[in-house]
């Protein structure tokens, strides 16, 4: 019993030490957005780890709402999509408290249904005051089929 977990675990180092010698140029990882920034900000930016989600589903009725984070102002924000129904976004971006000046609340939205082409939103913009980000995403109608989908946020601040 012992040599076959010996055995299995040289099998798996050697497994994953070909995967690495075999696998092309590692991307470089995204940047986090958080507050502070790199002295590069030309790079592009992930508000948290690498710039995509993972698959997300909307039922028969409503909307799903993902927040992802606070972004300065003049900085170029492009979300991309991949489904298997025809959604449709809106971003927001939003701010609150002592942030907003004069301490008002303001906001923002851009909508987009098939910019992207093939039934798949694309939202690109630049944001004219800092604040929060956040991403809706529902069906084009409430007689279509809900579905799933995947989005990408790619984020160059100033």
């Amino acid at each position: 019993m012992f040599r076959r977990q010996i055995c299995l675990g040289i099998a798996l180092s050697f497994t994953v030490a070909l995967t690495l010698l075999s696998a092309e140029e590692p991307q470089k990882p995204a940047k986090v957005l958080r507050g502070e920034f790199a002295a590069d900000r030309n790079d592009a930016q992930a508000i948290a780890g690498l710039a995509s989600s993972a698959r997300h589903c909307i039922g028969p009725s409503g909307a799903n709402v993902h927040t992802l984070g606070w972004v300065p102002s003049s900085t170029d924000v492009v979300v991309t999509f991949s489904s298997d129904f025809d959604p449709v976004a809106v971003m927001t971006v939003v701010q609150i408290g002592e942030e907003a000046p004069d301490g008002l609340a303001r906001a923002s939205f851009l909508g987009n249904d098939d910019g992207g082409g093939n039934l798949e939103p694309e939202i690109r913009f630049r944001t004219t005051f800092s604040g929060t980000l956040n991403l809706h995403v529902s069906k084009f109608s409430a007689n279509r089929t809900a579905g799933c989908y995947f989005y990408k946020v790619e984020i160059r601040t100033p």
